[in-house]
């Protein structure tokens, strides 16, 4: 039993690694949709203020345009999620096959 709480306290305090700089795990880990827009388009358009002003062109925009990625794209991006899907299932049975459950 004790090993079980070994394990939850693990995971509910995650250690910090010395070698690792801050804020570098947290910026790979979450989209920053502000960044990638902010790459993407030119610093001469205020895409903050554009959206503010137009929320509902904004939405009709992006809209139209995941309608056309999806439609271009559609099968690739199908085929990429299922396959990560599919190596994340087998992951999981893997650990379950090879764990105590099934030692007979």
């Amino acid at each position: 039993m004790d090993d079980v709480d070994d394990v939850i306290d693990d995971l509910a305090e995650p250690e910090d690694d010395e070698d690792e700089k801050p804020g570098v795990i947290d910026s790979v880990r979450s989209l920053d949709a502000d960044a990638i827009l902010d790459t993407l388009v030119p610093r001469s358009i205020n895409w903050r203020d554009t959206v503010r002003r137009h929320p509902v062109g904004a939405v009709v925009a992006v809209g139209l345009v995941g309608y056309l990625v999806g439609r271009t794209k559609g099968a690739a991006i199908m085929a990429g999620i299922t396959a990560g899907l599919s190596t994340a299932m087998m992951r999981q049975l893997s650990d379950v096959f090879e764990g105590d459950f099934f030692d007979f």
